[in-house]
């Protein structure tokens, strides 16, 4: 019996260990990423600077720390005839798997806004969605007004991040 033996059960227990501590993690971030929407981060419209900060918008999810930050998209509070910018900084090539960015509604109906199917660039990554795409009724300006939790996902189905977008008429 090789004298490592011992080195590589206590690195195996420590990995398990890890890996199960990331999957709670990653469980509850998602559990809290299902409640209902309750504030937003408020964000300059021009620049998006952040001047009212809402600690449960935006986080990047346990699975992802380290590879991707979501900046709070802009403007926020949005007009309904508006778009909003969103602003991911991947940190490097190949580690997010594509995008979809989900809106889901009162009635449990979930539909995507926006869909990337390659792999996300190394760098700053930038998308645009209208206000007017928060509608449980497609193009209409009254169901889009509201606070809209949405959510970011890889291709796999994997919670990148959420959080809340204030839609009023400004």
């Amino acid at each position: 019996m090789s004298k490592f033996y011992p080195s590589v059960i206590i690195l195996l227990l420590f990995a398990t260990v890890v890996s199960c501590t990331r999957n709670d993690a990653q469980r509850e971030f998602e559990q809290e990423a299902y409640s209902a929407p309750n504030n937003y981060t408020e964000t300059a419209p021009n620049n998006g600077d952040i001047l009212n900060n809402d600690p449960d918008d935006w986080r990047t999810s346990p699975r992802f720390q380290g590879f991707i930050t979501v900046k709070p998209p802009f403007p926020n509070p949005v007009a309904t005839n508006q778009t909003i910018l969103f602003e991911l900084d991947v940190v490097s090539q190949g580690t997010v798997n594509g995008l979809l960015v989900y809106i889901l509604f009162d009635n449990g109906d979930r539909r995507v806004i926006y869909e990337d199917f390659d792999a996300l660039p190394q760098g700053l990554y930038d998308f645009q969605i209208s206000a007017i795409s928060l509608s449980p009724v497609e193009g209409s300006s009254v169901s889009a007004r509201g606070l809209k939790r949405i959510y970011l996902f890889d291709l796999n189905n994997r919670m990148i991040s959420y959080g809340d977008i204030l839609v009023e008429d400004i």
